[in-house]
């Protein structure tokens, strides 16, 4: 059984799942606040960095799924462990610093995406599986959206973080719904894709954002639908050739 008043989707899928950060939340401008504060922190403990060297390590460390891409930048420009520490432990202080409005000014809707999640919940329960701090919940207040997602499995809540599949499993539980009867909408191939294909849900990927240039490195990370744009998203998400997908090779959009 499903949650009081579900609506009933298309071919069996009853679920809508969206990642927010690089989903329904454009990551770039968070990406670009944070590497500006690393960048400042190795300047001012004697790392000289070119900003370019700079910028083309960070895009290089979205496209190898690394999981905490800012670990790696402040330890190839130190290789100092005691450095290291100490430029990560100022980073942490920076970020939990910054005050709500600027928090807010770099985290502004994808243009369109609320006029699509406005439209498919009319067909589909939609609900949310994000890595993000618990400041999020007052964006998607602000932006009207909280009301759109029944499930809100959000990692500074949940105390676990994606990829874990106990993450995903969480969510599921909280909709009392099946993974065949889901589909998993994201940016990334690791933190997205791969445990939602895993778990046997039907993987959208939105390849825009500072994740676009993921590689996929086997079949596991293979999303069954690929959608290049969120005016293609809108066309695959709304069509009836959206259906349960267990295998097979990617559709692109």
């Amino acid at each position: 059984m499903g949650m009081t008043g579900e609506k009933t989707g298309r071919r069996g899928i009853r679920w809508l799942f969206f990642d927010v950060g690089g989903t329904i939340f454009d990551e770039e401008p968070v990406y670009r606040f944070h590497e500006e504060i690393i960048l400042d922190l190795l300047e001012r403990n004697g790392c000289g960095v070119e900003e370019r060297q700079f910028q083309d390590a960070a895009k290089d460390a979205r496209k190898h799924y690394l999981p905490r891409y800012v670990n790696h930048l402040i330890w190839i420009f130190t290789e100092d462990e005691e450095r290291y520490q100490r430029i990560s432990v100022e980073f942490e202080r920076a970020v939990n610093r910054t005050p709500y409005p600027a928090f807010r000014e770099s985290v502004q809707l994808i243009p369109g995406i609320k006029d699509l999640l406005l439209e498919l919940r009319q067909h589909y329960m939609l609900g949310i599986i994000g890595n993000q701090p618990a400041a999020v919940r007052k964006r998607l207040e602000e932006e009207r959206l909280t009301g759109l997602f029944p499930v809100q499995a959000i990692s500074a809540e949940m105390g676990m973080r994606k990829p874990d599949l106990r993450f995903f499993l969480a969510a599921l539980a909280m909709a009392q719904c099946q993974p065949n009867e889901s589909v998993m909408v994201g940016d990334r191939l690791d933190n997205d894709i791969y445990p939602a294909r895993a778990l046997g849900m039907t993987t959208v990927r939105l390849k825009i954002g500072p994740h676009r240039h993921q590689p996929v490195l086997s079949p596991e990370y293979l999303p069954h639908y690929t959608c290049t744009s969120v005016k293609s998203l809108a066309k695959l998400l709304t069509s009836d050739e959206l259906e349960p997908q267990a295998a097979g090779a990617e559709l692109m959009w």
